[in-house]
């Protein structure tokens, strides 16, 4: 049986790894016979893992699972396989060595998963959606079916509650979901400022099936408190007037789109400020939001409606 420190398998005829792309490009400082020779290297390393997955029975395995541990090695490795420039530090280094050190900062990582979960469970709104709380169970189980070893690139689990902001497509493996509890703990600890009540009463309003639709709980509830913000009141009650939204129409109407943008951003500024909210990263999640609203305000203005962005209730 193949371990960590075991040998790499020869390569066989036939293998479905060897024909897998290895990265063609290194910086222009790079000689020819310093490509060739990490070629060589990544491939023997590509060998060695193959041989953990199939547990020392093979180094050939269907092309699809090649691709994958390939992709699992580049994850580790820090290598992008779309674009595979060879990073300048992997170039003459011990390939097997710094393998075995950037995958045990992946497992730290996935500690870290575990305390991102307990964080994000502690700060869980008493609102009653399925998505959200079927989504924590699911990612808490993470940890134990993630293939750090040869599928590291990979979420192993499914999910569906939407954010506001959504992870980016390029995060992999275990940075996806800590990524993703980074986001629903600004999210749970901007609905936690709140009166729950309040929160339930705008959120029926916005979406009547809140508890059972796939819709993001945050999304309405920092739009009214952006709105209230913008017109100078406190955001915490969450209830935005027809006058309210009257004001804004007057106060966004006069502006050009980048004036307003300025304007909603400085709301949500304001916001923060009332709702004690000092973490830079969640701040600039607010303001990212402020911004994505400008589009529908913008739809809405020449009619003077915007009770579609600031809900009543």
């Amino acid at each position: 049986m193949a371990d960590e420190c075991g040998p790499a398998p020869s390569e066989e005829p036939g293998s479905a790894v060897s024909p897998v792309p290895l990265p063609g490009r290194a910086s222009e400082l790079a000689s020819p016979e310093d490509v060739a020779a990490f070629q060589s290297r990544f491939l023997r390393l590509l060998e060695h893992r193959t041989a953990i997955y199939t547990m020392g029975d093979s180094s050939s395995v269907p092309k699809h699972v090649a691709v994958d541990i390939l992709r699992s090695v580049c994850f580790v490795l820090g290598i992008d396989p779309e674009d595979p420039t060879i990073p300048d530090e992997l170039l003459s280094v011990d390939l097997d060595a710094e393998f075995r050190r950037r995958l045990a900062d992946i497992e730290r990582r996935v500690e870290l998963t575990g305390t991102l979960w307990q964080q994000a469970n502690a700060s869980m709104p008493q609102l009653p959606n399925i998505s959200l709380h079927d989504t924590m169970a699911t990612i808490g189980d993470f940890p134990r079916v993630y293939d750090v070893r040869s599928m590291a690139h990979d979420v192993p689990i499914s999910f569906d509650y939407q954010l506001c902001h959504p992870v980016s497509e390029e995060q992999l493996g275990v940075d996806y979901i800590n990524e993703y509890l980074r986001h629903v703990i600004i999210e749970n600890d901007f609905l936690g400022r709140f009166e729950l009540n309040s929160c339930k009463r705008l959120l029926s309003a916005s979406s009547p099936d809140y508890e059972g639709l796939l819709i993001n709980l945050y999304e309405p509830v920092a739009a009214n408190a952006i709105g209230l913000a913008l017109v100078g009141k406190d955001p915490h009650p969450l209830k935005v007037s027809d006058a309210d939204r009257d004001e804004i129409v007057r106060r966004l109407g006069a502006l050009g789109h980048v004036a307003r943008q300025r304007v909603l951003r400085d709301a949500a500024a304001g916001a923060c400020d009332s709702l004690g909210i000092s973490d830079a990263t969640a701040r600039e999640y607010l303001a990212d939001w402020a911004a994505e609203l400008l589009p529908r305000i913008e739809i809405g203005l020449p009619r003077q409606e915007l009770r579609g962005v600031f809900v009543a209730f």
